[in-house]
């Protein structure tokens, strides 16, 4: 029986989670690879499945890169959470999202996080291109009053 005793499930709503579970989702829906040993991730289940992640690899103290996977919609907490852990919890300038040009879904939510287009390598990736965009953290409006009251507790660190 479910985790209420009445057949419901143990974890009805949204809830922000982290670990392997949720870097190997990412991984596969951005033809990547998740490794504990170097990265985190942090994502968001919604009745028990995870309909969202993000990776965070390769920090250098200055810049972290992350790849991000979508299957649901976003909720202000979740948000508030991808962007302090990288900002406020690794203390990085700057967040690093490489999408393929190809991947026209993934450019759009970029930039509608306010990523911008920094750099475009010319055929490194399998579907064209690969575009780095960047987001300083002086531009994160994710970081403000609306969002990062939003969070329960703070994220875990590196």
């Amino acid at each position: 029986m479910g985790g209420d005793g009445c057949g419901l499930p143990a974890r009805l709503g949204w809830h922000i989670v982290s670990g392997n579970a949720v870097g190997e989702w990412v991984a596969a829906r951005v033809d990547g690879h998740y490794s504990k040993e170097i990265a985190t991730a942090i994502g968001l289940e919604r009745d028990g499945n995870i309909i969202a992640g993000v990776i965070y690899e390769n920090w250098n103290r200055r810049s972290i890169v992350c790849h991000i996977a979508v299957e649901g919609r976003l909720t202000p907490k979740f948000i508030a959470a991808i962007f302090d852990y990288p900002f406020n919890v690794c203390a990085v300038e700057k967040v690093i999202s490489p999408v393929g040009s190809g991947n026209i879904k993934s450019q759009r939510l970029a930039t509608s996080m306010g990523y911008v287009e920094e750099a475009r390598l010319k055929d490194a990736h399998p579907d064209g291109d690969l575009i780095l965009y960047t987001l300083k953290r002086s531009d994160c409006r994710f970081l403000g009053e609306n969002y990062g009251k939003k969070r329960t507790k703070p994220t875990t660190s590196p």
